[in-house]
């Protein structure tokens, strides 16, 4: 029997590490099972009001608030800091494709990692 991990915290937390290559700050906090997750990328901590009142499981954002341990574990709900630099290079690298597709350009990401 194969057993299907997603949706299990763990699964999601070790994805995160595997997609940012880097292992995310988490307050495992939240229910057995991640069936809605808010993403932010960058400093969006302060979004994690949002997520709450919205009622996810879980809040993957780049960077974590001081607040947001307390009020992660009062909602019940998981928060996932991956680091700042790591969660916006996504975004510019897919931007940065559909610029040269449309337009017949050339473009280069430089990854110049950043540990925040």
């Amino acid at each position: 029997m194969v057993r299907d991990h997603r949706g299990e915290p763990a699964h999601l937390f070790a994805r995160v590490g595997e997609v940012t290559g880097r292992a995310p700050l988490v307050f495992d906090d939240g229910p057995a099972r991640v069936r809605s997750l808010g993403i932010v990328s960058g400093g969006a901590a302060g979004d994690l009001e949002t997520a709450i009142a919205a009622e996810l499981d879980g809040f993957l954002t780049g960077e974590p608030s001081e607040p947001a341990m307390t009020t992660a574990r009062e909602a019940g709900v998981h928060f996932i800091a991956a680091g700042h630099y790591a969660t916006e290079t996504f975004g510019v690298r897919h931007l940065g494709e559909l610029l040269a597709k449309r337009f017949g350009v050339a473009h280069d990401f430089i990854d110049v990692p950043n540990p925040v």
